[in-house]
């Protein structure tokens, strides 16, 4: 089991402003495509675990939304292909990480494993048939999904016998340096959602060609203003690699775990754990929707997401963690069998067939439903996220993308007539600056490209405001509904607390899409 699941971890960057009157926006306008240079360049490496499985698939059901840079298959702890019985992990990695042992393996050790739960080697590539078979509508609900060809021709091979293995250049390790080496300079976040072992390869292949030269200064100062390392990986090869001295300053960035899809992972549709996500989730998390919204009819990547219990079984996965065939996850035992750390606190987490299961979602991270990247907009707590008491604010936000992945999955299976597409919101101004107990007047419009019914409404997250660290309660707007409301300053705010205010504007389509515009009011 990975060192974290997650579903769609956090939103970030602002909506687009357009100025609105009687509606003059419509499904033609859904045509304009954006400039993919200006969005956020992601490189997604993956052992291909069955919560990236899911992830890799809702990343391209995303894919208008960020510019995918590459999708490398590479080694982790938990997942490794070997080299057809030639070496065992204990030769290739002594500072191996992976705790496996017997676990239907029979070895002593996991240093005697010569592979681990391999990855389907024909999955990848099935998924962009899927893709291509699925674009066709995607593309013109929205044109800005990149195209198949390009898709595939990002898609690489890397380093995948070993955890923690970086002996070789592989075709994914050398296409990761070409990404680092290319003239796009925009950050590169490269995110590890199994090992870091193919990254490691790359930068180490970097700096074989180019320490010592004149052209090192220059080399290392683009590595070091450009990638962003998201996630140490499952595996030590971080550390063991020394890349950190080898390229002072490298930095960690762009992928965030947790947030407010952590409870669909783990125990979130469990019907007996303590960390059963809350009432207002549950909805979500079943067969009811599940099957309804995306997984039956709903083209052929969301028919691929998995789910606990649904009869089909995971390539080179052993009955214990084949989710696809079971309904439970045993934690107290998990060391014992092999697949993770045993929680011996945990009771064993039981699920119904077709419940929510395991999903690593991190360019969550960049899909834009308004909210703004230098607000807090989620709570997260540790391995398994917020406590109830601490996610019950960002609960709303949960709710919002998955109304929206069920929205979205329509695009793959009907014009853009019938399908719903998301409110544009508008503001002419977002950020105040306001005295202690001064009142601030703050307006926005919405249009809707599919002339639904808007419904309006304004409120205040406790938890993005500064004020009080955050804990406050009882903010509140003066009206919560129409197109302005006002927001009255605190008299004992204090210099510097920043308050946060929501415009919430939600169609009224039977798949509904929500967008927000964020105020944001400085005390000085």
């Amino acid at each position: 089991m990975k060192k974290y699941f997650a579903f769609l971890t956090s939103v970030l960057a602002a909506l687009l402003f357009v100025s609105c009157g009687q509606k003059s926006f419509g499904l033609e306008d859904l045509a304009v495509k954006v400039d993919k240079s200006q969005q956020a360049r992601i490189l997604i490496t993956t052992d291909l675990e069955v919560d990236d499985m899911n992830g890799v698939i809702l990343s391209l059901m995303y894919a208008d939304q960020y510019d995918i840079a590459g999708i490398v298959w590479t080694a982790g702890m938990w997942h490794f292909s070997g080299d057809h019985g030639l070496h065992t992990l204990g030769e290739i990695t002594p500072n191996y990480r992976c705790v496996a042992q017997d676990c239907e393996h029979r070895v002593q050790t996991a240093a005697d494993l010569t592979e681990y739960r391999p990855a389907d080697p024909t999955w990848l590539d099935r998924m962009m048939d899927y893709y291509e078979a699925d674009y066709q509508l995607m593309s013109k609900n929205n044109p800005n999904y990149p195209t198949p060809e390009y898709l595939r021709s990002i898609t690489k091979v890397g380093n995948i016998e070993f955890e923690g293995d970086y002996r070789f250049e592989t075709e994914g390790s050398n296409f990761i340096v070409d990404c680092i080496m290319d003239e796009d300079m925009r950050p590169l976040y490269i995110q590890h959602w199994g090992g870091i072992n193919t990254t490691v390869r790359a930068l180490y292949t970097i700096y074989e060609k180019y320490h010592g030269t004149s052209e090192w200064e220059q080399v290392l100062a683009k590595v070091t203003s450009k990638v962003r390392i998201g996630g140490s990986g499952e595996d030590n090869c971080r550390a063991d690699s020394k890349i950190d001295d080898m390229f002072p300053g490298l930095q960690d960035g762009g992928y965030s775990m947790g947030g407010f899809f952590s409870y669909p992972s783990f125990f979130g549709a469990s019907y007996n754990s303590e960390m059963r996500a809350p009432d207002e989730l549950q909805p979500y998390l079943h067969a009811d929707f599940i099957l309804d919204a995306y997984k039956n009819g709903h083209g052929k990547l969301a028919e691929e997401i998995w789910l606990m219990g649904e009869g089909r079984a995971i390539f080179g996965e052993p009955i214990i963690y084949n989710y696809g065939l079971i309904t439970y996850m045993d934690w107290a035992k998990a060391g014992e069998l092999g697949w993770s750390t045993s929680r011996p606190g945990f009771a064993r987490a039981d699920f119904k067939p077709f419940d929510w299961s395991v999903c690593q979602f991190g360019c969550a991270s960049f899909i834009n439903i308004g909210l703004r990247s230098d607000v807090t907009n989620r709570i997260t707590r540790g391995f398994f996220g917020p406590t109830h008491e601490e996610a019950k604010e960002s609960n709303r936000y949960t709710i919002v993308m998955w109304e929206e992945l069920a929205a979205r999955a329509d695009w793959a299976i009907n014009k853009p007539e019938d399908c719903n597409h998301a409110p544009i919101v508008t503001a002419e101004k977002l950020d105040f600056v306001a005295t202690p107990g001064q009142t601030v007047s703050l307006s926005g419009k919405a249009i809707d490209p599919d002339g639904d019914r808007l419904v309006e409404k304004w409120w205040v997250p406790d938890f993005s405001c500064t004020y009080k660290d955050g804990k406050a309660e009882g903010l509140a707007v003066s009206s919560e509904t129409g197109w302005s409301t006002e927001f009255t300053i605190p008299a004992d705010a204090k210099v510097g607390d920043k308050f946060v205010v929501n415009l919430e504007v939600r169609d009224n389509a039977t798949r509904p899409m929500t967008r927000f515009a964020q105020y944001v009011i400085t005390v000085s």
